[in-house]
């Protein structure tokens, strides 16, 4: 049937009709056919008649049937356009709901009208906001001959602004083109977009928040090709083209400001520092788990509760709460200090800031707390100030040593000489003894100021530490009263310390004694000696922040004696502060020790508490190796010699003594107090001399700089700098801090005369063999 209905043609339909119509009024009118038969002209006019309205109806019935199929044709072109449309339509619209990008989605959609909705190109602008106001595509499909690689379009209100696109933009209303070849908004673009098929276009504006900021902009070969029904199909689609953008920029500034108040709410969560948060009634909405740390209180016990019900509950901190509750009318950043008593019973020192939060509109809508637990920061506060002051007292001892050691100096060197010449066992000699031996007491206390002020650099060695410790026990043990008892704990596999073993054992002594001296009265007094290898891996250890991670050797000396409060904890690493009677110690004890400590790297941390005994423990770096025993130093008989030798000191006393003590051991001695006429007398006769002793502070010339004059008129002039300061002050050095070549020795004021002459005599011989060696 289907087969026979597509043959009928309005031609066939008006043939049939003619037909049919002409049988029926042969038949209907038979009887007057046969009437008219009589009258030939009535039947001629009647036949003429029929057949004229037969042909005409026909021609009727032709147009009308014609028309309505040509209807039928534009309908159903029509409906199969929207059909695509709302197609595409439909695929755009889950393309939106799929999209989780944007520029991936305005490539979805321009894809989709082109394959679904049979266009011809679709492409999305972008409107930039650059001099030229630029139009910048981003997404295409269609465009196969690259129209669009070329394209120079505007949104500016010069000519290439005027096009359709960038009139969408500017207006934010849609732009129909259905006669590209004719269309004077196409003028600068025509000739382009013919060559490459475009016959009409539309351009419909993206916009969001009332800001048109791109175009979506599609292309047809077909002219007339977008009626109304089709441009609100489309305008309803770049609407929710916009939406979706707006809808992704959102989620995607949403997730951005998700990410930040999550990292937001991991550093809080985090922090060192607690933080409180709560509202203008004083009731605490938020802790952080540092705030439970530091405070100590659990945040079920606090979060809902009123500050000062707080301070009510808990009486010992009720100053803390109340502070946080004053900030509360004033709004204002406020700061305090307070101490703290946990529930532990630990006190902490805290610092404590408040301020509030303001809305946008100025209005406070909470309060937040940061609180800091300062205990360990002011303890290292306090240890540098110690410092300070240590090293500040370091160098002003330093500088008085250097001063005494030359009247030391003088001293010493006229009572040798003046004691050979008395008559032994008489009262003369006698004195002049006394006076030797208080010269040489007065130079091992300057050697004790020079420890502690950092400035005494004796030679080391790799030093057993615990050979040391049980040296000095058996000294102890044989002075101690029996009421002391001493316990020594050492372990296993200790590593050594590189030291000076002299000083080490004045560390043991002095602590130990001053643990006796404390059990002085006690029925029973305990000395507990430790000595063990200890790993420094956390400054939190010691509590020392000038402690470097590393190995250690620590020794402890604890003792159940009198105690210490904390006022003379504080002092007692001063110099010559006390806590014996005027006639029991010098008081430089400790702070020796400290000097001692220090200048090997280490450092001394004391416990104690009054009635509860005393705790000091040392920390030395350790090198985890075993030494050989350093051999012990002979002394020979005093030296003697008859070279010329060229004193120079600016102490008139000094020389004079050191002068005779020369003569006396044979050599022949050229003084000055002025290094600038020593320099003269050398100038004049450089080779009449065999050896420079110099002093090194002097005015007008230091040592150094007389040293270098004279070895720069006499390379090989032996010179011997003498010093009341330490071999590391800068003495034997250069101006660019390398050891200086021109000096031969470095000797520390006050030498006796057995220790002068044998330095003098090494110098000498050195010197000669040298000379010897070189021809």
């Amino acid at each position: 049937m289907k087969k026979n209905y597509s043959r009928l043609t309005p031609l066939s339909i008006v043939t049939l009709y003619a037909c049919i119509g002409g049988i029926w009024l042969l038949l209907s009118c038979a009887k007057i056919f046969t009437n008219l038969l009589i009258d030939k002209t009535a039947f001629t006019w009647f036949e003429v008649n029929n057949i004229v309205f037969i042909l005409a109806t026909s021609w009727l019935l032709y147009f009308l049937i014609q028309k309505s199929q040509a209807g039928i044709k534009h309908r159903k072109n029509t409906l199969s356009k929207l059909y695509r449309a709302l197609t595409a339509y439909s695929q755009c619209h889950q393309a939106l709901i799929r999209a989780d990008n944007e520029m991936q989605l305005m490539q979805d959609i321009c894809h989709t009208i082109v394959e679904v909705g049979g266009y011809r190109v679709a492409w999305v602008g972008v409107a930039e906001h650059d001099d030229d106001k630029s139009i910048r595509p981003v997404a295409q499909c269609g465009d196969s001959q690259g129209y669009l690689k070329n394209l120079n379009v505007s949104w500016s209100n010069v000519d290439r602004g005027r096009g359709p696109t960038g009139t969408a933009i500017k207006t934010g209303k849609p732009v129909v083109v259905k006669y590209i070849e004719y269309d004077p908004k196409w003028e600068l673009w025509r000739e382009n977009a013919l060559r490459h098929g475009f016959r009409s276009s539309v351009s419909l504006p993206l916009i969001i928040d009332n800001h048109p900021f791109a175009a979506l902009v599609i292309f047809s070969e077909e002219a007339r090709a977008f009626d109304d029904n089709e441009v609100k199909l489309l305008t309803d689609l770049a609407d929710d083209l916009s939406y979706g953008i707006a809808t992704l920029r959102a989620n995607i500034e949403r997730r951005k400001v998700e990410k930040k108040y999550s990292l937001l709410a991991s550093v809080v969560e985090q922090a060192n520092e607690g933080i409180f948060l709560f509202n203008g009634d004083g009731v605490i909405q938020y802790v952080n788990p540092a705030a439970e740390t530091i405070t100590d209180s659990p945040y079920q016990e606090v979060i809902g509760h009123n500050i000062h019900t707080l301070g009510v509950m808990q009486p010992n901190r009720q100053l803390f709460y109340e502070a946080l509750f004053e900030s509360i009318p004033s709004g204002t950043q406020r700061a305090g200090h307070f101490t703290y008593k946990r529930q532990d019973n630990v006190t902490i020192e805290l610092d404590v800031n408040t301020w509030s939060v303001s809305d946008d509109f100025g209005n406070i809508i909470s309060y937040v707390v940061l609180v800091r637990d300062v205990s360990h920061e002011e303890q290292l506060e306090h240890q540098l100030r110690r410092a300070q002051r240590m090293e500040a007292i370091g160098t002003l001892a330093g500088g008085i040593a250097h001063d005494f050691n030359n009247t030391l100096a003088s001293i010493i060197t006229c009572s040798e000489m003046a004691l050979d010449e008395s008559p032994p066992g008489s009262t003369l000699h006698e004195l002049i003894d006394v006076i030797l031996k208080s010269g040489l007491r007065g130079k091992s206390l300057v050697r004790q100021i020079l420890t502690f002020s950092r400035q005494g650099e004796q030679e080391r060695q790799e030093v057993r530490v615990d050979l040391v410790v049980n040296e000095c026990l058996k000294f102890l043990r044989a002075t101690l009263m029996p009421t002391i008892e001493i316990s020594l704990h050492i372990d296993k596999n200790l590593g050594l310390v590189f030291a000076d073993p002299t000083q080490i054992q004045q560390i043991i002594m002095n602590l130990c004694t001053n643990a006796v001296h404390a059990m002085r009265g006690r029925a029973h007094g305990e000395l507990d000696i430790w000595l063990e290898n200890f790993e420094n891996d956390s400054l939190s250890a010691t509590g020392f922040v000038n402690l470097p991670h590393g190995s250690y050797l620590c020794l402890t000396v604890r003792d159940n004696g009198h105690g210490m409060d904390k006022k003379t904890i504080d002092r007692i690493f001063d110099p010559f502060f006390s806590t014996k009677g005027q006639s029991e110690g010098t008081g430089l004890g400790l702070s020796v020790i400290h000097g001692i400590v220090s200048n090997h790297g280490g450092v001394i941390t004391v416990e104690s508490e009054p009635d509860n005994g005393s705790q000091f423990k040392v920390y030395l770096p350790r090198l985890d190796i075993f030494a050989q025993s350093a051999p012990d130093e002979l002394s020979g008989a005093l030296p003697a010699g008859t070279e010329h030798i060229l004193l120079v000191d600016d102490d008139e006393d000094l020389v004079f003594g050191t002068e005779q003590m020369l003569k006396q051991l044979g050599y022949k001695v050229t003084a000055r107090t002025d290094p600038r006429d020593a320099l003269i007398v050398f100038r004049v006769a450089p080779e009449q001399f065999d050896l420079v002793i110099t002093d090194l502070a002097m005015p007008h010339l230091s040592g150094t700089e007389l040293a270098r004059e004279l070895t720069c008129i006499r390379a090989d002039m032996p010179v011997i700098l003498c010093t009341g300061y330490d071999t590391v002050s800068g003495g034997d050095t250069d101006d660019i801090g390398e050891t200086a070549a021109f000096i031969t020795e470095l000797a520390l004021k006050p030498l006796v005369r057995g220790e002068i002459a044998a330095m003098i005599r090494r110098v000498l011989d050195n010197s000669a063999q040298s000379e010897g060696m070189h021809g």
